[in-house]
C-alpha cells in the first residue's frame, strides 16, 4: 500500500487519527483511552481497541508483547512513523 494511501486511511476516521497521533510512546489501550478522552468507559475503550486493531492490520502499529492477552503494549512501526511525518507536514 502506498504511503499516501495509508495517510488517507488514518485521516479518514477521526477516532483512528486521534489514537494514531496520540501513540507517541509505547502505551496500553487503557492508557491511550485516558490520554485521549480523559476518562474511562467501555465505549471509549472499544473505540481505542478497534482503532488499534485497524492500524495494526495496516502495519502502522505493533504489539510489543504479543504473548500477553491483557495489558498489551502498542507502539508505532517504522512505517507508522513515516505516515505520521506525512500527516504532520
Amino acid at each position: 500500500m502506498a504511503l499516501l494511501d495509508l495517510v488517507g486511511f488514518v485521516k479518514r476516521a477521526k477516532n483512528r487519527q486521534k489514537v494514531f497521533l496520540s501513540l507517541d510512546k509505547p502505551l496500553m489501550p487503557s492508557e491511550l483511552m485516558r490520554k485521549i478522552y480523559g476518562k474511562t468507559s467501555n465505549t471509549y475503550f472499544n473505540l481505542v481497541s478497534r482503532a488499534l486493531s485497524e492500524l495494526s492490520e495496516k502495519k502502522l502499529v505493533e504489539v510489543i508483547n504479543p504473548k500477553e492477552k491483557t495489558g498489551r503494549i502498542y507502539q508505532k512501526t517504522k512505517l507508522g512513523k513515516e505516515v505520521e511525518e506525512k500527516i504532520k507536514q
